[in-house]
């Protein structure tokens, strides 16, 4: 029987994750949408989706667990400055709790978060969307022997692009480093797995549409990110210096990997791994119901307030 779930928004993110559930079980059974805001809006918009004909549709968590009474776990995918009030209220129902990024839209409020999950024992994940790319892994893989790492990391996206049926649209009280850091930091944390992580610099446009971080890591490594919120075309790149080693991998264009101008094939057996949502959905249910016992997704939660707190320090205005 699938695992009892509850899905905490229905925004853009809410249905996207909705859209992830119900692929990987192939039916709505023991999902609940908690649409706090307008839900008789998003019943309307279930209703016309035949899919989705099962789907209970509540105003919150309470009418959630009173629907399904055995729910296990909470998909946190409301707007960012709820987060950490609907992380906690799910936590003090019994529930696991795996929570859109960012955590928060400061690092204190989020290490209240962190510490009621602690507390009352139940998992804390956060969603990246890479951090189960089979690419990034196939190539740690392959540099697991290369001692320090440098890495760079562009991230260009369009203006009013489409992403998961609709336009992608960054809430107000984000900005484009909020927004983007959990992305690198997942992603370098795979090629860095034992080294901490810091923020050494942090740079935002006054206009807010382009930015720069710059981490350093345990074993020296020094990693340049990257972002355009307004670039003429999309591109993901994260280019990888060692001693031994350039590599590569484009993973807008089926995740290409070069490895000293070679081209990599990914493994057979992870290139049909395509959804990255559905694979760190199945890591943390597994970790939840106990058939797991690693960390979700290679890092913690409090290792990226930490970096969020070393941003938010660079980027406070002067005195």
């Amino acid at each position: 029987m699938p695992v009892p779930l509850v899905i905490v928004g229905g925004g853009r993110w809410g249905r996207t994750w909705l859209s992830v559930v119900i692929a990987a079980r192939g039916s709505t059974e023991g999902v609940v949408l908690a649409a706090r805001s307008r839900p008789e809006e998003v019943r309307a918009w279930a209703s016309g989706r035949a899919d989705l004909a099962k789907l209970n549709v509540v105003s919150g968590l309470d009418e959630a667990l009173s629907v399904n009474p055995r729910l296990h776990a909470a998909i946190i995918s409301s707007r960012p400055r709820d987060h950490v009030r609907d992380g906690i209220e799910a936590v003090r129902r019994g529930l696991h709790v795996l929570v859109e990024k960012p955590i928060s839209v400061d690092c204190e409020s989020g290490w209240l978060l962190v510490g009621v999950a602690e507390r009352a024992r139940r998992v804390l994940g956060v969603g990246t969307e890479f951090a189960y790319l089979p690419a990034f892994h196939q190539l740690a893989e392959e540099l697991a022997g290369a001692g320090k790492v440098d890495a760079s990391l562009i991230w260009d996206d369009i203006a009013n692009e489409e992403r998961h049926g609709a336009i992608k649209v960054r809430h107000e009280e984000i900005g484009l480093l909020h927004d983007l850091l959990p992305h690198a930091f997942s992603i370098l944390r795979i090629l860095v797995p034992n080294g901490e992580l810091r923020v050494g610099a942090a740079e935002l446009s006054a206009d807010g549409r382009r930015g720069h971080l710059e981490f350093t890591d345990a074993r020296g490594g020094c990693h340049q990110c990257r972002f355009d919120a307004a670039a003429p075309a999309r591109r993901r790149i994260l280019e990888v210096r060692a001693d031994s080693a350039r590599a590569l991998v484009d993973f807008d264009v089926h995740s290409l990997i070069t490895i000293n101008d070679q081209p990599r094939t990914v493994d057979p057996q992870l290139s049909q791994m395509t959804s990255t949502l559905r694979l760190e959905l199945g890591a943390f249910l597994s970790q939840t119901t106990g058939a797991i016992s690693v960390p979700f997704t290679n890092w913690d939660a409090s290792g990226l307030l930490s970096v969020q707190a070393d941003m938010e320090r660079m980027l406070a205005p002067a005195d």
